[in-house]
């Protein structure tokens, strides 16, 4: 009986490990998740956009820094962040720097993300 038993359990095993491996692709394949990014400037000069986002990336190299322009507004914002923590304790510190940050919901990179320590 226990044979029959221990061939259950293979395949039951089989199918599962088929399960993971096939949850574990999907992962790899997604891209963008929700997460978070600190706003670090939002105004009309490039310039004020640019020196911003030369300090950070002297303080945090390790952080992407995201410059869009819709007219008239500059926004850079930084980070990938997938948890909210993680966000928060770079924030403290940006915060310093620049009083007008702002932590923010948004689309992140998660391969990006990943690099963050």
């Amino acid at each position: 009986m226990t044979n029959v038993g221990s061939a259950e359990a293979l395949h039951i095993n089989r199918k599962v490990d088929e399960q993971l491996t096939s949850i574990a692709d999907k992962n790899r394949s997604l891209r963008y998740a929700s997460g978070y990014r600190i706003q670090v400037y939002v105004g009309n000069e490039r310039q004020q956009a640019e020196a911003a986002k030369l300090q950070v990336y002297q303080s945090f190299p390790e952080l992407t820094a995201y410059l869009s322009y819709n007219q008239p507004t500059y926004k850079l914002k930084i980070g990938d962040f997938i948890r909210r923590m993680d966000a928060e304790r770079y924030f403290g510190q940006i915060k310093q720097m620049m009083p007008s940050a702002m932590l923010q919901p948004d689309k992140i990179d998660v391969r990006r993300s990943l690099s963050i320590k």
